[in-house]
């Protein structure tokens, strides 16, 4: 009998390895599935997690003369000064109230990094060939390029609605899209 004993220790001993192994490839399966629902969570209507970081709501507020000023903006030959009019808000970037030379304010209310100038006038180009756009090509973010985007974005429904050209909203206009007005 104290040889059936010691025989059913061993085989005791081994088989809580075997558990202690199968509990760790356990544990790694659900934090691996974890970690993959929580990047792949977002849907085609719904943005990504935020941080837990928040920031204020943004308010629009034209650029402030005592804040730094934004990288000069090149002026762009015009096809004629009667093509574009002059527009309400136009040349004026789109900082955020208190965060002037640092982020801009979106038409949601939310806080966005500035883009390069180069970027921006890449866009008014576009916007513009798509008839969305009267304004200079500029290289400015200001209201009259933003209600542009806007409009974009929501005559797409799939990208995120809010003035500013992520790069979502730059690879749509840049592909073409139903929103072309002069096609």
């Amino acid at each position: 009998m104290k040889e059936d004993k010691s025989s059913s220790s061993l085989f005791d001993g081994a088989t809580s390895q075997a558990d202690r192994r199968s509990g760790m490839w356990t544990t790694a399966t659900c934090f691996l599935l974890l970690a993959l629902l929580m990047m792949y969570a977002c849907t085609r209507d719904h943005s990504p997690q935020k941080t837990s970081i928040e920031l204020p709501r943004a308010e629009y507020q034209p650029e402030q003369t005592t804040k730094p000023s934004p990288p000069q903006p090149r002026e762009l030959s015009e096809p004629s000064p009667a093509a574009t009019q002059s527009l309400e808000g136009s040349g004026k970037m789109a900082w955020a109230k208190g965060f002037a030379g640092q982020l801009i304010a979106g038409l949601d209310g939310e806080l966005y990094e500035p883009y390069r100038t180069v970027t921006i006038e890449r866009v008014q180009r576009i916007i513009r060939e798509r008839g969305l756009y009267t304004g200079p090509i500029n290289g400015i973010l200001d209201t009259p390029t933003m209600k542009a985007i806007y409009t974009f974005q929501e005559a797409t429904h799939i990208l995120q609605v809010c003035g500013v050209p992520t790069p979502r909203t730059r690879k749509m206009l840049e592909q073409g899209s139903h929103t072309d007005l002069t096609s």
